[in-house]
């Protein structure tokens, strides 16, 4: 009687062990993936910075691989600068700048350095869903790009 009650509390417990969710730091916005396709702002190569959390991508930053410069800052109040272009997804509705709403978007390249492999850039943006007038907005942020990420965002790049 004793072995069984043993076994059924192994099972239970190794059944709860498996319905539990994986654990992820979710609080922890990072950089999902950094565009390596090839596309276009205004008639030049551009690249698409694309960021979340837990590997669910929330906003994109986008501008032109000539912009690719240490100390390069692009804002776009309104949606007035067509060489910066932001957007985002949640919950699957679409979050963009517009030139009728309140919204703006900044990317700041504060180092590339090819040496140390490493580039960090400072995005932030205000977003507006059109449909529903809901904003999103994401404060200045630092991401720091290496491996894959800054190979992608290097990619025919003159520095």
């Amino acid at each position: 009687m004793r072995l069984k009650h043993v076994v059924l509390s192994v099972f239970l417990l190794f059944s709860l062990a498996a319905c539990m969710e994986p654990t992820y730091d979710s609080g922890k916005l990072k950089v999902i993936e950094v565009t390596d396709h090839d596309f276009k702002i205004n008639d030049e190569s551009a690249v698409t910075l694309i960021v979340g959390h837990a590997n669910v991508a929330e906003y994109s930053f986008s501008l032109r691989k000539s912009d690719l410069k240490k100390g390069t800052l692009l804002q776009s109040v309104s949606d007035s600068n067509p060489n910066v272009r932001a957007d985002g997804t949640f919950f699957s509705e679409y979050y963009v700048q517009s030139k009728d709403h309140d919204t703006h978007a900044s990317i700041e390249i504060v180092e590339i350095d090819p040496v140390e492999k490493v580039a960090r850039i400072a995005v932030g943006a205000k977003l507006v869903n059109l449909k529903n007038e809901d904003y999103k907005e994401l404060e200045i942020t630092l991401f720091e790009l290496t491996g894959q990420n800054l190979e992608n965002l290097l990619n025919k790049v003159e520095i």
